[in-house]
Order: C-alpha cells, then sequence, then structure tokens
C-alpha cells in the first residue's frame, strides 16, 4: 500500500496518539487510510483488529473487497468469507458493522478503525468499543466525513483532538488532500450542490442545517496558532451567572485580530470574573461588555461595569444594544470581507469560541439564536468588541467611554 503512503497519511500514522480522529471529505481515501492503520506494524498471536462499519452489509460490500486485494499478494494469510477475516499466525483482521453492536461485546482488542464516524451508532464507542480496548491499552482511529453536529459526539472527539490531551489527535481534511479527485470534478460538485452541502462532503466541515450565525467562519482557515501576538490587547466581556465569559483579542497594526484566550465561568459574578481576568491576563484593561452591565448587575449592588470599573479596567461600551444584525454583520466581515480578505484567526484553545462560530445559528428574525444555554456566550463576548472597534454602522454619540 505504499502507493497511497501520502504525506497526510503518512504524518497520521507515525503520530503517537493513542485516539485519532479525522475528518475528511468524500472520496479522500479514507477506507485505504483505515486499513493502513490496522496493517501496520507486526502482528501479535491472538491480536484481534477490527474495521467497524456503520452497517455490516457496508463493510461487506466497501471495505471486504479492497482489503483481500491488499493481502492478496502477501503470504500467509487466511482469508474466511463468510466471518469476513483474515488471519495469519494466530492474528486476526475482521470487518464489523455496528448495527449489531451486542453481538461485537466480550473480546479484546488491539486496534479498532470506526469508520463514517458520524453515521455510527450511538454510544458504540463509549459502551463497546472503548471497554475492549481497555486491558490491551489499545488505539483507535475515527474517521468520516461530517454529518452536522452529529448525535454521537464525532465533533467533539474531533475538538478534543485539537487541544493539549497527548492521547487525543485530530486532523481535517478536504477531498483533494486525497488525491483521487480532480479539481474538474470538485467543480462540478461544487455546482450541482449548495454551498452547505459542498462545505461538508467535500470541505470536511461540520455544518448545522440552519443558517449559522457566523457564515462566513472556517475552521481550517480561521483557527490557527499566531506566530507573534501583539502587545496591544484589549477584552470582551459577556455577563451571565451561567456562563459568563471573557475573550482576550491581540491587535496588530495592519488592522487584523487574533482571539488567542478565553474564560468562561459558570456560577460567576462580575467581582469573580473581575479577579481572576486580572490575575490571568495582568496588565490588560481595555474592556468591551455588553452594553447591559451598565443598568445592572450579576449579584452586588454595584452595576457590572462599575464593578470592573472599580478593579481599573477601562470600560467602552455602546449606551443601548446594537442590533444582532449589527454584531454580526461586523464580525463576518472581520472573518472574511467582501475582497476574501481573513481579518481575524482565533487560537486552538479557544474551544467555547469556536464551538459558538461552528454551532450558533440565526433565529427567524436573523438574530443570534438563544435556544442552547450551552451556546452564543463567547460569541456575544467577541462580537460586542468587533461591533464597538469595526462597526458596519458608524454611530455618533452612543457609546461610554469610562475612565
Amino acid at each position: 500500500m505504499d502507493l497511497y503512503l501520502t504525506k497526510e497519511r503518512k504524518e497520521i500514522l507515525s503520530h503517537p496518539a493513542r485516539f485519532k480522529v479525522i475528518t475528511a471529505g468524500r472520496r479522500f481515501g479514507k477506507s485505504i487510510l483505515g486499513l493502513m492503520f490496522l496493517l501496520k506494524g507486526e502482528m501479535l498471536p491472538g491480536e484481534n483488529r477490527w474495521y467497524l462499519s456503520p452497517t455490516y452489509r457496508q463493510g461487506k460490500l466497501t471495505v471486504w473487497p479492497l482489503l483481500k486485494s491488499v493481502i492478496r499478494n502477501q503470504p500467509d494469510w487466511k482469508i474466511n468469507e463468510t466471518e469476513l477475516s483474515c488471519t495469519r499466525s494466530g492474528a486476526t483482521i475482521a470487518i464489523k458493522g455496528s448495527d449489531s453492536a451486542d453481538s461485537l461485546r466480550g473480546a479484546e482488542l488491539q486496534r479498532c478503525v470506526l469508520d463514517e464516524y458520524a453515521y455510527q451508532k450511538s454510544g458504540v464507542f463509549e459502551e463497546i468499543i472503548y471497554p475492549m480496548l481497555t486491558t490491551t491499552n489499545g488505539n483507535v482511529m475515527m474517521i468520516g466525513t461530517p454529518d452536522g453536529f452529529s448525535a454521537n459526539n464525532f465533533y467533539d472527539y474531533f475538538v478534543k483532538g485539537q487541544g493539549a490531551d497527548p492521547l487525543w489527535k485530530s486532523w481535517q481534511f478536504k477531498t483533494i488532500d486525497g488525491g483521487f479527485v480532480s479539481d474538474k470534478e470538485l467543480e462540478l460538485a461544487k455546482s450541482n450542490l449548495d454551498s452547505r452541502a459542498y462545505r461538508q462532503e467535500f470541505l470536511a466541515t461540520f455544518e448545522s442545517a440552519a443558517n449559522r450565525a457566523a457564515w462566513a467562519f472556517e475552521r481550517s482557515e480561521h483557527v490557527k496558532t499566531a506566530e507573534e501576538l501583539s502587545p496591544n490587547k484589549i477584552i470582551g466581556l459577556d455577563f451571565n451567572i451561567d456562563y459568563m465569559t471573557a475573550v482576550l483579542c491581540s491587535v496588530f497594526s495592519n488592522g487584523t485580530i487574533h482571539f488567542e484566550d478565553e474564560i468562561r465561568r459558570s456560577n460567576c459574578s462580575t467581582e469573580m470574573m473581575a479577579i481572576e481576568m486580572t490575575k490571568k491576563w495582568p496588565g490588560i484593561y481595555n474592556i468591551f461588555p455588553d452594553p447591559a452591565g451598565t443598568a445592572r448587575s450579576t449579584t452586588s449592588s454595584r452595576s457590572d461595569h462599575q464593578v470592573l470599573r472599580d478593579h481599573n479596567y477601562f470600560v467602552t461600551a455602546r449606551r443601548r444594544h446594537p442590533s444582532h444584525r449589527d454584531r454580526l454583520n461586523a464580525l463576518n466581515r472581520k472573518l472574511r470581507d467582501a475582497t476574501g480578505k481573513i481579518g481575524m484567526t482565533i487560537d486552538p484553545k479557544c474551544i467555547y469560541l469556536i464551538k459558538d462560530l461552528e454551532q450558533v445559528q440565526r433565529d427567524q428574525k436573523g438574530g443570534i439564536a438563544k435556544d442552547n444555554i450551552e451556546l452564543s456566550h463567547a460569541l456575544d463576548a467577541c462580537s460586542y468588541l468587533i461591533e464597538y472597534k469595526w462597526p458596519i454602522v458608524q454611530r455618533i454619540a452612543t457609546s461610554i467611554n469610562w475612565n
């Protein structure tokens, strides 16, 4: 299979993470990558390595012929057509389906590929596959094309792999990265699909069926670690007891910005948040909070803005809330303007801001949907800052500058 060992596949296969998550576009070559993962390295007697498709029939029709073609010219493999398995020296590679998940229980596994993970039966990894790996310290590859923010945690595991946990690592690849589909075919697909479907199926992005609030956001282009940070830093803040959220932003001389850090706390007062911001981000006192804080407080007799001023923050806010539309237009223009220029990036550790940019939807009036208590707080903090500093609609005498 050396013919298919591209730079991208080599990086994935050589990475030491125990749990590997790959989101990839259609026809990337996911099955080939999965089989490479199963066949890599020495197989000891008694080892079990599984390729788990969403259905047994799907595995039989697509992966089983490919596996047989790979091992046919290798010595000592015995093929069992009834069991969809290949054995050599007492070790077994088998094709399975999660549609009969209960029949999978009991074995010990050394490696497992969960193919088209977005379509796998919910709970199959957590309840069935993972316990089978615990006694062997086995490895897993979750691979597939996204299907929105599916109920089986594919998105959550992808995000986990972008974090600092050394056991987890995730990658995102477009169809074109696989080398099997031409530019001409991709252009044809683009003309036959709506933009959301094309992004999901061929760019491997997590898309929701409804309209995203941050419609210009693309993880592959906007999420990155900055090579250097600006000394000019400002803070955006959303007031709530659950959840209060602050975002730290570097502002560069060319007008671009980079969100480098975030704080999110539950059951939190403005006093508590001010103390934590001062401790975590010392010397940064320019803050752009929720305008409602001029008249309300989360827990004390002082207004939220007054609490911030008492902690030496220079508070800048609108007298009245800008419309959701103004905030979203300003945010999306900063993400990508009409010329295609990207004016905003986000550090991978800003997991709540990234999640909001990917998942928060627009409501029926075109505003920011507020139907999920877990979402929109970081987006609010970010968009208050952006709308004030780089507004779509220029305002006169409608802001407050607190000294």
